[in-house]
């Protein structure tokens, strides 16, 4: 979709990197600053994309350690 958003591209694609394993569980993600290094776009574009990680429940944001990444098994076996 050409409409999506930026921030919502951006959280797909580290979504899928989450469930196919690219980002293992109980590991941090890349930076804020080497994801918007990555995804050629802003610190603050990269925020509202882990925002929805995070209240999704993929990741818990961890002050001055970055974003971990969770056991999404267990939330999506718990429903």
């Amino acid at each position: 979709e050409l409409s999506m958003a930026k921030y919502t591209q951006i959280y797909r694609d580290i979504l899928n990197k989450i469930k196919t394993g690219c980002y293992d569980i109980n590991t941090n993600l890349p930076t804020e600053k080497a994801l918007a290094e990555a995804y050629a776009c802003s610190r603050d574009t990269i925020r509202k994309a882990l925002n929805i990680l995070l209240l999704n429940g993929y990741i818990q944001k961890i002050k001055g350690k970055g974003s971990l990444v969770l056991d999404f098994n267990i939330i999506e076996c718990a429903v």
